[in-house]
This record gives structure tokens, sequence and C-alpha cells, in this order.
């Protein structure tokens, strides 16, 4: 029985992990770009300009973490709401260059580093979405041919589907090995009974 219990709870623990892995590639591939994923305080974005190289390329996977706009300095590369017109409130990432305290209320000053001048508009404490934490252009290259369904179906939901079936197979086998065992130990227990009833019957038949 605790051998059942315990393949019971390794299979739920890597469906589990399976679909958690899924569920946070597609929230990665699927969320807009005027939107902002978010798992446990953490943002996941792909960049789609040059405003950041050489230090962020293309196509490069960062991920920001949510932040005290206090604790913001100068020099942090933050991701936020645009409030440029002509990105129609898109999230950007950008290095801030000042920062200004007017009325008690902070706004960030940015610049890409690939930029000449500073960004246009501020970036206001309500926009902000957080600081860069980390960044790796080999993921953001594997997120945007994820992106792909002709690549994420063979590639990624086929494979974890095949060992996802392969584990199961592999599961119902050790079952019926288990129960198998199990039932032949039964099997034997009862004939060793029957044989220690017998001979206690035929030594009290003999007195």
């Amino acid at each position: 029985m605790v051998k059942k219990a315990l393949l019971f709870i390794i299979n739920a623990v890597s469906i589990a992990i399976i679909i958690l892995a899924i569920l946070m590639l597609l929230t990665v591939v699927m969320t807009a770009s005027s939107g902002a994923p978010n798992f446990l305080g953490y943002s996941v974005f792909r960049v789609l300009t040059g405003s950041m190289e050489p230090e962020i390329p293309v196509d490069s996977l960062i991920i920001v973490k949510r932040a005290d706009p206090e604790t913001v300095a100068v020099g942090d590369v933050i991701s936020f709401y645009s409030n440029d017109p002509t990105l129609g409130g898109a999230v950007n990432t950008h290095r801030v260059t000042r920062i200004e305290r007017e009325n008690d209320e902070l706004t960030f000053i940015t610049k890409g580093d690939a930029n000449n001048i500073e960004d246009r508009f501020p970036v206001s404490v309500r926009d902000l979405i957080g600081v860069v934490v980390f960044t790796s252009h080999a993921l953001g290259v594997f997120v945007r041919l994820a992106s792909n369904p002709l690549i994420f179906l063979p590639l990624i939901v086929v494979p974890l589907f095949v060992i996802l079936i392969t584990n199961l197979v592999r599961s119902v086998k050790l079952t019926k090995k288990l129960m198998a065992e199990q039932e032949e130990a039964e099997r034997r227990e009862a004939l060793r009974a029957a044989a220690q009833k017998a001979e206690e019957s035929e030594k009290n038949e003999g007195e």
C-alpha cells in the first residue's frame, strides 16, 4: 500500500509540473505586448526593439521584479507602460537616467542605451512595472520560436505528452506487478496457514 501511495504521488507531481510548465510558457508566449504577465511578483517579457542594445539585444527574454518606486535608482533598467502615443501604452524597457520628485510624487526619466536622447514622456509611479533582474538572449530566441505553433506543438507539447504517457504506462505496469506480488504473498501466507493448521490437526489427532 505504501508503494502504491508513493507511486500515485509521484505521478500527480509529474503531471502538475508538466501542466505548470505549459501554462507558464503559454503565459509568456500568448500575453499581448501591452500586457504584463505576472507570476509571484515577477513578469516576463521578450524585447522587440534594439533600443537597449548592446546590453539587451532584440529577442532577449527579460525578467522584471516588482519594486517599490522609492527603491528605484538612477542606472536601473525598468519596464513600464509607455505614455508615448506612438507606442499606444505598450510595455517599454529603458534605463533610468534621472529621478524627479514634484509634490511628493516620483517620476522617472528614461532613455534607451542605443538612443541619442531621453524619452519624451516621463514614467509615473502608476506606470512602473518593475526593475529588470535577469536577461537572456538565448531564452528569448527560444520563446520566439516556441510562439510558432508549427514548432511549439512538435517540439514541446508532443514530447511532454509522450513523456506523460510513458510514465503512466510504466506506472500501470508497476502497479500490476506490485498487485501480483501482493497476491502471491497472500497466497503463500494462506498456504502456510493451511499447512500449519493441518499439522496442528494431525498432532491433536495423534494425542
